[in-house]
């Protein structure tokens, strides 16, 4: 093969990228779960307690930190599909651009009469 050369697996790619799809779709759910179930304990401290007013402060930046850091996980997740499907879409538009070529140049020879071009010599 050579150094060149320009291979894919249209049937590979299809195939990872709804996998990958899957996997966005979970990840955006497992996150929008998460932040529904931490949410809910950020009343744990307290109120208007000295402890709730110690707590607070650190527990909200913990907790916006853990919604931020699993809602870049599941953006970095969904990316790797758009990536994905980018490189799909350009696999098969580079296949199809070179198979018109290819189909194109046996219409323009007129290669029908093996070899001949059609006209008299």
């Amino acid at each position: 093969m050579s150094e060149n050369a320009y291979s894919a697996s249209p049937p590979a790619l299809i195939a990872g990228t709804r996998q990958i799809e899957q996997i966005s779709r979970l990840a955006n759910e497992m996150i929008s779960e998460f932040i529904t179930d931490v949410s809910s304990t950020s009343h744990w401290p307290g109120q208007n307690d000295s402890y709730a007013k110690q707590m607070l402060p650190q527990e909200k930046q913990q907790r916006e930190g853990s919604v931020t850091t699993g809602t870049s996980l599941s953006e970095a997740i969904v990316s790797v599909g758009d990536g994905t499907l980018t490189n799909l879409k350009s696999v098969l538009g580079t296949q199809n651009g070179v198979l018109s070529a290819i189909h194109g140049s046996d219409i323009n020879t007129g290669d029908t009469d093996g070899g001949s071009h059609g006209g008299k010599h």
